[in-house]
């Protein structure tokens, strides 16, 4: 079964989009797809639809814009940090608030960082002195990032990690947890996933965001999540909220304090 398996990660990774999605989350998700099937007793037509089913799936957590690895790496060693941040389609939207963002994060005073599906982002927001954990499920995107540390001698770790597994999977405790424009994607109308997001981050600060205009590029008319502030009242964390042109953020810290 297993090399059955790699087989059928490679056709699906045949997708430029999608090479550089870790192996290990192409196969669970194979796995998951199918269920009890086995896999050898799949027709070729059966395949052909587990394979456009996984990679639809892999789309909405990997993003669809994506540009060439190998032209990312030399923006990297040629030091264009800003054309390699518009490579992606949400530091490309973010690009004009991060550095207002940079200053609402060093308010805080915090030492780490924990980013749960971070994209580039630790291209724009990583500093000496802040330990920076950068996890995605995009082991291209964490190369770039790991060779960035290693260039700018900061203190970061890269890892693969699905955030859909939070329940089972351990993170490592930070002062201050990212999960930018990630939630609407991985959740369903219950909110559950969600919550376990918020309450199993071992974190101080929590900062989450969506995004407030549709995938058309027409504004959301009714941009704030009510069902986020009603569930942070209802854990008993303080927020506050504050937006960018194409964002709205939610910084909660995780004690009875106030912000």
């Amino acid at each position: 079964m297993e090399e059955k398996l790699k087989e059928i990660v490679k056709k699906i990774k045949q997708k430029k989009e999608l090479a550089g999605i870790s192996d290990s989350i192409v196969e669970e998700s194979i796995i998951r797809h199918i269920q009890k099937s086995d896999l050898f007793k799949l027709k070729s037509s059966e395949i052909k639809i587990l394979v456009k089913l996984v990679r639809a799936e892999l789309r909405k957590y990997s993003g669809q814009f994506q540009i060439n690895f190998k032209d990312r790496l030399k923006m990297l060693k040629e030091n264009r940090i800003e054309d390699l941040l518009k490579t992606h389609v949400s530091t490309q939207e973010r690009f004009d608030f991060y550095p207002e963002l940079k200053k609402i994060i060093s308010g805080l005073n915090i030492h780490s960082i924990l980013d749960l599906a971070c994209g580039l982002n630790p291209l724009a927001l990583a500093e000496l002195g802040v330990k920076y954990y950068a996890s995605d499920i995009k082991e291209d995107e964490l190369e770039i990032i790991e060779e960035y540390f290693r260039a700018r001698d900061i203190d970061g770790k890269v890892f693969v990690y699905d955030i859909r597994k939070i329940k089972d999977l351990p993170l490592p405790k930070a002062d201050l947890g990212l999960v930018l424009k990630v939630l609407d994607i991985i959740e369903k109308k219950s909110h559950k996933l969600s919550e376990e997001v918020i309450k199993q981050v071992d974190v101080k600060y929590l900062l989450l965001s969506f995004p407030t205009k549709k995938l058309s590029g027409k504004p959301m008319r009714h941009p704030q999540r009510r069902w986020v502030e009603n569930l942070l009242m209802r854990l008993g964390y303080n927020f506050k909220v504050f937006e960018s042109k194409n964002e709205i953020f939610y910084l909660i810290k995780k004690t009875l304090m106030s912000l």
